[in-house]
């Protein structure tokens, strides 16, 4: 009951400086995260957690154990067919884009409140190498000049365009290099729980933390 009303007191406190709250979270799990049924419907509850409060964006990467490559795709296949089953069930207003192994867009669903992007073992490295090959194929067609590649160029290319206010690791030490390129002024959290285990108040806390944060950017 005590958390009850203190989950009610933080949901109020942050509402109250909506300027406060983060456009966009990242959110890092292992694949062991999501090998228990409970670990793929907190995935769906943390989703509309975000949603009540207002987030716009939420950038998911699962993290794949390093194994063979038949090993790893099975495991990649399996866990994104999975997790297509879960998000078909969000609420209809609520947009994704699940992406496999190799960068390739699954499934998609048009929505913006909010839109969520699942990267299911795609890494940072990944995508920024997809990116610049992307740029040099523009170059070899002639539409765009060698000499005209800057930093918006390349971003132009990422899949993700938006920088992450926040990246939560869930249960974990250490970061994976999702949105290596993006994230680089972001604010990092780790939570003390396992992932089956965050709830509600766990986020609504760190969400309370980023508000009393002076973000540098850098400077």
């Amino acid at each position: 009951m005590i958390n009850t009303f203190y989950e009610k007191y933080l949901s109020v406190q942050i509402i109250k400086v909506p300027t406060g709250i983060p456009k966009h979270v990242t959110l890092v799990l292992a694949e062991s995260d999501l090998l228990d049924p409970d670990g793929t419907s907190k995935l769906r509850s943390f989703i509309n957690w975000c949603k009540k409060l207002g987030i716009n964006i939420i950038s998911i990467h699962i993290g794949i154990l390093d194994a063979n490559n038949d090993l790893k795709n099975k495991m990649v296949i399996n866990l994104t067919d999975r997790l297509q089953t879960v998000f078909a069930k969000l609420p209809n207003d609520i947009g994704f884009e699940i992406y496999d192994v190799h960068g390739n867009l699954k499934d998609e669903r048009k929505g913006s409140s909010p839109m969520v992007y699942l990267f299911v073992g795609f890494s940072g490295r990944d995508e920024i190498t997809k990116a610049v090959q992307s740029v040099l194929m523009d170059v070899k067609s002639g539409n765009i000049k060698p000499d005209a590649i800057d930093e918006s160029v390349i971003e132009s290319h990422l899949m993700v365009r938006h920088e992450p206010d926040i990246v939560i690791r869930a249960g974990g030490k250490h970061l994976s290099d999702f949105l290596i390129w993006q994230s680089v002024y972001s604010e990092l959290y780790f939570t003390d729980v396992n992932w089956c285990d965050v709830r509600n108040i766990d986020l609504l806390r760190i969400i309370r933390d980023y508000q009393k944060q002076h973000r540098r950017f850098g400077k």
